[in-house]
């Protein structure tokens, strides 16, 4: 349950930073959005580890190296999604970030990635793909 409820947090937290970024890219700029976006992002991550006494950030050396770029891939998720908010609005852009999402996760565990064994996509998995791709096509037009 604990993760639902963090799964749940993170969605809610995404909705608002993503219209946050939306309002903050009219202003200054798309990718100053990001940057802004990054920074404080990293400053109130380091406040909540310096406050918890968490140590564990000094086992980065043990972090493949390809894993220690991964939040530069936020950049480009902020810049995706607040241009995405200027074309599409909201709703749209969140669902289809959703789905992204998802179709994504499912093929990387469908081709085992990370460690995981490989899943099998049966029926069911293909309907609720499908239900939700027709979802974000009626909330287009």
């Amino acid at each position: 349950m604990k993760g639902i409820i963090y799964a749940v947090l993170g969605g809610v937290f995404l909705t608002l930073q993503s219209t946050a970024n939306a309002a903050i890219g009219d202003q200054l700029g798309t990718w100053q959005a990001a940057a802004l976006t990054q920074g404080t992002g990293f400053a109130a991550a380091m406040l909540i580890v310096w406050l918890t006494g968490d140590r564990s950030w000094k086992k980065l050396r043990q972090v493949k190296l390809p894993y220690r770029f991964g939040g530069a891939l936020a950049a480009f998720i902020i810049f995706s999604n607040i241009t995405a908010f200027h074309h599409n609005g909201a709703a749209v852009t969140v669902s289809a970030v959703l789905i992204a999402q998802i179709l994504v996760t499912l093929g990387m565990e469908k081709a085992g990635w990370f460690g995981h064994s490989a899943m099998r996509l049966r029926a069911p998995q293909w309907i609720g793909i499908a239900l939700m791709i027709t979802g974000i096509l009626c909330l287009s037009f």
